[in-house]
C-alpha cells in the first residue's frame, strides 16, 4: 500500500486551489481559452467558469482576465498572479511529495498502512469517507453523530448508545463512515429534503455506466470528495444523468456504517 495525499492552496481560510483548479489554470494558459481548457481538463464549460470564479474571489486578486473580441479575436490569459499561484503550488507540490516519502519510509506509518488496507479490503461498501466529530447529540434510543468530511462537507449519522460508547465518540474524534451505494439517492440540485437528519450533499455528476438494470453514478461533491451510486435505470434515465450534470445526493442518517482505527 502507497502513501498519498493532496493539498489546497487557501487564502484567508478560503479554498484558492488544488489539484484540479491548477490543471485548468495551465490548460488556459496553453489554450488560451476557457471552453478548450474545460475540454481538456475533463470538465463542463460552466464548471469551468465556476471555478475561476471561486479561484478569483478566493484568492483577493484575479488569476484569469478576458479579452473583448475584435479584428484579432478575443481570449482569455492568466495575469501575474495566475502565473505564481501555478509556480507556488509547484514547489509546494515538490515538497508535499518529499514530506509523503519520508512519512511513508516510517515503520510505525508502514504498520498503520497495512492495517489500513486490510480494512478496505474487509469491507464491500463503495464509499469510504473520513472524517472528525463535531458533536453528539443524545436521544432515547439512537444518537446523532454530526462529523465534518476531510473535504469540508457536513453528515449526520443515526447510530445506538452502545455504538457511540464503543467507539469512544467525542467532538474531535477522526472517524470513518461507510455508504453502500445503493443506500445513496439521487435527486434534483433542488430537492429539499423534509428529514432535518437526512444528508443533502450537493456536487457534479463525474461518469455514468449503464448496466442492464442498474445504473452506476460517480459524483464529484462540492467539497472535492468523490461519492458512489446506484440506481435503477428508469429513475436514471428521469433525471437525465450526463457528466457535468449538477445533482444532489440524499443518504439517510441510518444508513452509515461509522468506523475508528
Amino acid at each position: 500500500m502507497k502513501l498519498e495525499g493532496q493539498f489546497w492552496i487557501t487564502h484567508n481560510g478560503n479554498d484558492v486551489a488544488g489539484e484540479g483548479r491548477i490543471a485548468l489554470l495551465r490548460a488556459i494558459d496553453a489554450t488560451g481559452s476557457i471552453s478548450q481548457a474545460a475540454k481538456a481538463v475533463g470538465i463542463s464549460y460552466k464548471f469551468a467558469w465556476d471555478s475561476i470564479d471561486a479561484m478569483n474571489g478566493a484568492s483577493g486578486s484575479p488569476l484569469v482576465q478576458r479579452s473583448a473580441g475584435g479584428k484579432g479575436g478575443g481570449g482569455t490569459r492568466l495575469t501575474e498572479a495566475g502565473h505564481a499561484l501555478i509556480a507556488a503550488y509547484q514547489r509546494y507540490q515538490q515538497e508535499h511529495a518529499l514530506f509523503l516519502q519520508r512519512l511513508g519510509d516510517d515503520a510505525g506509518v508502514s504498520t498503520l498502512l497495512e492495517f489500513m488496507e486490510r480494512l478496505r479490503m474487509k469491507t464491500s461498501a463503495r464509499n469510504q469517507l473520513f472524517g472528525t466529530v463535531l458533536a453528539i447529540h443524545n436521544g432515547e434510543v439512537n444518537d446523532l453523530v454530526e462529523f465534518q468530511l476531510n473535504s469540508g462537507d457536513r453528515l449526520t449519522a443515526s447510530i445506538t448508545h452502545d455504538s457511540t460508547a464503543r467507539l469512544e465518540l467525542q467532538p474531535g474524534a477522526a472517524l470513518h463512515a461507510l455508504i453502500k451505494a445503493s443506500w445513496v439517492q439521487l435527486v434534483a440540485a433542488d430537492y429539499t429534503s423534509a428529514e432535518p437528519s437526512d444528508n443533502l450533499l450537493h456536487g457534479e455528476v463525474q461518469q455514468v455506466t449503464r448496466g442492464s438494470t442498474d445504473t452506476e453514478v460517480s459524483l464529484e461533491l462540492s467539497g472535492g470528495a468523490t461519492l458512489v451510486a446506484v440506481l435503477g435505470n428508469a429513475q436514471a434515465d428521469g433525471l437525465a444523468l450526463t457528466a457535468g450534470k449538477p445533482v444532489a445526493a440524499l443518504v439517510k442518517a441510518a444508513h452509515m456504517i461509522l468506523g475508528r482505527f
